[in-house]
């Protein structure tokens, strides 16, 4: 046994370069499984970890139930019995010189010492005159902070240097570590009043309570008290869908890095068959020779595995700030950290890639042992021809995909549930690959002909023979070219469909946005309204309210300026409802409607400062900007609910005949100047609406790519062995009379044959998983409805990626096909 593993294992090295390409096909698959798995655990462990380090060790936070709350509460919290320890926070993001967005935390030095000793401390631990001096700074100087040690190290800052800001510069006067490694700026609370022109506000107070049930009680009534766990929930829940789909992403990762390996390790037994047939001819028994091959494969996969992980991790090192852009763009404003290096990363890359190895590696290696070895010697494949087993594997794919019909069916509400029909779906299709194949061979025949001729005919008969091999290149690569055409046209559609949601809902001529948390004064929209020529300015202000339990928003809006200038797109409901909105009705998004089974003529019963209100549902409005459900209501009605006169942004409106539109729009654009208010037209909005939704897409078009290079190994793999099987077919061919030029054509259209066919069934299975992302994730992760708009651009760029896949893979045979003499392949014996 030992004899036969070391004539094995030497084999290996003296094929180093054939090697090398089987331990990067399993290491490509392992870092996408990695990759994605890793990233996705580590921006939500910083999510957890930003929000725990963030609450230190209060036990409760209370806040207003919208909007920033009057500092004079401090003073009826000091004297409340079960408060024992409490600290007013602002946090506000803060824009660095370098376009960098940071978390800015004011809090009082003081009372904030029992919720977070690390944050009040750890600064001036130091006795030293300097360290007094920098702890007197920091109450004193109103532009001194306490800057995150990461952040420091990043900007090249120390104690005495200066942070450059929007709002300008801030004098660093101490640094701390976080443990979340988040970057974060600390200011006393006042300094940070003044420095945001908030003064008198705070946003939440943190708490440590004795007696819950007597605290709720008194403050029960325009407060929204939450626990530590509640608070934690509440995060949680907001990224639940995200979470979900990055969870997604990562089984598509798997699901396709299978099919890699598994053809990878084929590729392994298959070009050792000659070998297996000659020690089995000098008496090396099946079982010997089987152990060798495992030993071989096992190694392998434990190198690619640990290859892999290693990849893994340095792609997770990318995509955790991508996807930690996007948590911070949609949800929660987070800078992620990634994750250290340990154990478990290469313990978990062994695993895929062992298990993935061996698992691929059982098929062909009971064929082998199966064999005769003067079968083997001759180079013959014992699966030729093998049409049967096609059939049989596509009857099981069609039971897979009848279940996975019924589950879409009947579960598809269940959001695990339309994963799993999802997957079985494919997985289902990719089983019918070998029979459409067979069924496709005239077809192909007459098309690689009227390329090569009777190369051309020699090739498609070849695919069709060795369909043990072939069909699971093709259908690997199919799986992968259908995720490339299934994401792009899912994000071109709902790219599409947020075009049009703008054109419809944000149709300002000007818009006024707050600067970074800034608030735009309420003065200056009322300035900005008395100008001559304005035709209409609508407030808008957003805040995250608690329904039955759940975060929803609730968003301010001034209704007689939308009902003559915006054109919302209705699910249910029109127009003609702005007159009822202006009354005090309301009006919710589509999110919201499926959320929580809202209709018009409703009532959705909200906690206001006075206590809960009923407000009528008038219509159903189409909505990308929060999954998690809107209610939209009159500003003046948001302000008898919620005492909140907030104002985020304003969007201002020029009537379409008014002659001197420019010179207004110029004017506004001043005054906002001179308050620090940022300003961007229409088109710029959308820009800047565009961008966030492209960067909240760059981990699944990473997939697409990650997809695509797993696809290239994989058909590689295949043609590699079917040379490899096929040698002494060449030298055969070479014999009769075959030129080199038709072999290594034959070879390329071989390669092109398999590209053509796994285009045109990931064309079909791309455009069907297009409709299921739109119409059943989409619809059951976000509850919205994305419109499906047919675009030609993913199919031409999967065709593109085919054809230089399938012209790339061929490469490396066709250059042996040059090399090598006739005689030397026919030569067995």
């Amino acid at each position: 046994m030992r004899t036969v593993t070391r004539s094995f294992l030497r084999h290996l090295y003296r094929r180093r370069s054939l090697s090398l390409l089987q331990l990067l096909g399993i290491a490509c698959g392992v870092a996408a499984v990695v990759g994605m798995a890793l990233s996705a655990r580590s921006a939500l462990s910083s999510f957890s970890q930003a929000v725990e380090f963030l609450r230190g060790k209060s036990t409760h936070t209370l806040e207003r139930l919208a909007g920033p709350m009057d500092e004079s509460i401090l003073r009826q919290l000091a004297a409340d019995p079960a408060v024992v320890s409490f600290a007013p926070v602002l946090e506000r993001r803060l824009k660095l010189g370098n376009g960098d967005l940071v978390r800015l935390l004011g809090i009082d030095p003081f009372l904030d010492r029992a919720i977070r000793p690390e944050l009040s401390r750890v600064p001036f631990e130091r006795r030293t005159s300097r360290s007094f001096e920098d702890s007197i700074a920091f109450l004193t100087d109103e532009r001194a902070v306490l800057i995150e040690a990461g952040l420091a190290r990043t900007l090249g800052l120390a104690t005495g240097g200066s942070v450059p800001t929007l709002k300008g510069p801030l004098r660093v006067v101490g640094s701390f570590a976080n443990p979340s490694g988040e970057p974060l700026i600390l200011m006393d609370i006042a300094h940070t009043q003044k420095l945001l022109g908030l003064g008198g506000r705070i946003d939440h107070v943190d708490l440590i309570l004795d007696d819950e049930g007597g605290f709720a009680s008194r403050w029960r009534e325009g407060y929204r008290i939450q626990s530590k766990r509640q608070r934690q929930d509440t995060f949680g829940a907001m990224v639940g869908a995200f979470r979900l789909n990055l969870e997604a992403l990562s089984l598509m990762a798997l699901f396709v890095s299978v099919f890699l390996i598994y053809n990878t390790a084929m590729f392994a037994v298959v070009s050792r068959r000659r070998d297996a047939g000659i020690l089995r001819s000098l008496g090396a028994s099946r079982a010997e020779v089987a152990g060798a091959f495992l030993t071989e494969i096992a190694l392998f996969g434990t190198l690619g595995g640990l290859a892999g992980s290693l990849f893994g991790f340095l792609l997770s090192r990318a995509l955790t700030e991508v996807i930690g852009g996007t948590i911070s763009s949609l949800y929660f404003f987070l800078r992620t950290a990634p994750m250290p290096w340990s154990w478990w990363v290469p313990a978990a890359g062994v695993a895929v890639g062992l298990g993935a190895s061996l698992l691929g590696s059982l098929y062909p290696l009971v064929e082998l042992t199966r064999t005769d070895p003067a079968v083997t010697l001759r180079g013959r494949s014992g699966s030729r021809g093998n049409r049967r087993r096609a059939w049989i594997v596509a009857l099981a794919g069609a039971g897979c995909l009848i279940a996975s019909i019924l589950l879409l069916a009947f579960f598809s509400k269940r959001v695990y549930a339309a994963f799993i029909g999802v997957f079985g779906f494919l997985f289902g299709l990719s089983l019918l690959t070998g029979v459409i194949m067979v069924l496709a061979e005239p077809l192909l025949g007459r098309v690689l002909a009227s390329f090569g001729g009777l190369p051309g005919r020699i090739a498609a008969g070849n695919i069709i023979r060795n369909l043990g091999r072939t069909g699971v290149a093709v259908a690997a690569f199919m799986m992968a070219l259908s995720l490339s055409i299934g994401l792009g046209s899912m994000i071109g559609s709902f790219r599409q469909s947020l075009i049009w949601w703008m054109g419809t809902q944000l149709r300002g001529d000007l818009y006024v946005s707050n600067a970074s948390d800034m608030e735009v004064p309420e003065g200056f929209y009322e300035e900005i309204r008395g100008i001559p020529g304005v035709g209409g300015v609508d407030t808008y202000r957003k805040a995250q309210v608690t329904y039955r339990g759940r975060a929803i928003h609730v968003a301010a809006i001034q209704a007689g300026v939308l009902q003559r200038f915006a054109r919302f797109g209705w699910v249910e409901g029109g127009d003609g409802h702005w007159e009822a909105v202006k009354r005090g009705d309301v009006i919710v998004s589509e999110s919201f409607a499926r959320s929580f089974g809202a209709s018009p003529g409703g009532v959705v019963t909200l906690e206001g400062a006075k206590g809960p209100v009923d407000l009528r549902i008038e219509g159903v409005f189409y909505d990308y900007s929060t999954e998690h459900g809107l209610v939209m209501m009159d500003r003046a009605t948001y302000i008898a609910l919620y005492g909140d006169r907030t104002i985020n942004s304003i969007a201002v409106f020029i009537d379409p005949s008014e002659p001197r539109k420019r010179r207004i729009l110029d004017d506004i654009r001043a005054r906002a100047a001179a308050r620090g208010l940022p300003v961007s037209t229409r088109e710029q909005f959308h820009r800047n609406i565009l961008e966030v939704f492209d960067s909240t897409f760059a981990v699944t078009r990473s997939m697409r790519i990650m997809a695509i290079v797993i696809a290239f190994f994989g058909i590689t793999g295949a043609l590699l062995t079917l040379f490899i099987e096929r040698r002494r077919d060449f030298g055969i061919l070479r014999a009769l009379g075959f030129s080199t030029g038709q072999v290594a054509r034959m070879t390329l259209l071989e390669a092109l044959g398999m590209g053509i066919v796994s285009f045109a069934l990931s064309s079909g299975v791309g455009t069907v998983l297009a409709v299921l992302l739109i119409r059943v994730i989409n619809l059951r992760s976000f509850n919205w409805t994305v419109f499906y708009f047919p675009d030609w651009q993913p199919y031409a760029v999967t065709a593109a990626t085919a054809l230089a896949a399938s012209l790339g893979a061929a490469l490396y045979p066709i250059w042996k096909v040059h090399r090598t003499y006739p005689q030397m392949q026919i030569r067995e014996e």
